[in-house]
């Protein structure tokens, strides 16, 4: 992993620690995903969600990838 890869870590890591500890605080049980990703395409992952969960996250960032990756359309105004 290079040196932004392991400075994402640390703050991924932290962020999830944080994430934990609140919900904790407030007695609610969820599931939740804390994502980074370095300039050089290096993801790191912290989350406590099952892997349904996780492969319904992956569909949608398809789903959103996809419609990113589309032309515009002929009405579209938003490119």
């Amino acid at each position: 992993m290079t040196d932004s890869g392991k400075i994402l870590e640390k703050a991924v890591s932290v962020a999830d620690e944080t994430i934990r500890r609140l919900l904790n605080e407030v007695g609610v049980e969820m599931p939740h995903l804390v994502i980074g990703v370095t300039p050089k395409g290096e993801v790191v992952l912290r989350s406590n969600a099952s892997p349904d969960i996780l492969r319904a996250f992956a569909e949608e960032l398809l789903q959103i990838a996809n419609g990113v990756e589309a032309p515009p359309g002929p009405y579209d105004t938003t490119h």
